[in-house]
């Protein structure tokens, strides 16, 4: 089985992927060319599907924030894992910093910190 850290990266290509192609599709839209169309939303439609089973392999529910899913802070301890939303917590106190964790753990708590700020934004 492919570790962790490999199925976040491909999670993280597959969403780069998806944000060219939706691109590529709105422009197709504002052309009016159906095949196009069709043909792109037929991609958007297998990588959302990809990204879905990826992250099922990660214990992950589709539509399930950032901000749940645990991550550890140290990879020589794996064993001892966090929420993001931990993490976050524990860099604001001061008690870790974000050199010291690893690049994955990086963009994850960079993902749950945006998750975070946008969930205020919208609840007031």
């Amino acid at each position: 089985m492919r570790s962790e850290k490999d199925i976040r990266l491909r999670i993280d290509l597959l969403e780069g992927q998806s944000s060219s192609i939706a691109r590529m599709l709105a422009r197709a839209m504002q052309e009016g060319n159906e095949q196009a169309i069709r043909q792109y939303s037929d991609r958007l439609a297998l990588g959302k599907g990809k990204v879905e089973e990826l992250l099922w392999v990660l214990g992950i529910k589709p539509g399930q924030g950032v901000l749940d899913t645990k991550v550890a802070l140290d990879p020589k301890k794996a064993d001892r894992t966090v929420t993001v939303r931990d993490a976050l917590e524990m860099l604001r106190d001061g008690r870790i910093k974000m050199d010291d964790l690893p690049h994955d753990v990086q963009a994850l708590v960079r993902k749950g910190a945006l998750e975070a700020k946008n969930a205020l934004k919208y609840s007031t």
